[in-house]
């Protein structure tokens, strides 16, 4: 996929960004979230020792994202 996330950190970077914030979203942490992306960011952080990165949890796993999603299975069942 393009631009990757490599791509970007280093695009921000040159642009002065000292602090990148990801989101994850995925429903869960799969294989993605568990491997890859912790060794991107692991080697974006030997590339760039004073870049900052934060990685929030999955957005599918996140409690207002379960609790939208638990809202719109109720609507949908029926009565």
């Amino acid at each position: 996929m393009s631009p990757s996330l490599a791509e970007c950190a280093r695009a921000l970077y040159a642009e002065g960004v000292r602090r990148l914030r990801i989101v994850p979203v995925f429903i869960g942490a799969g294989g993605h979230l568990r491997t890859d992306l912790p060794q991107a960011v692991c080697d974006l952080e030997a590339r760039l020792p004073d870049l900052h990165i934060a990685v929030d949890p999955p957005i599918g796993e996140q409690p207002q994202v379960l609790a939208a999603i638990a809202e719109a299975i109720a609507r949908c069942a029926p009565r």
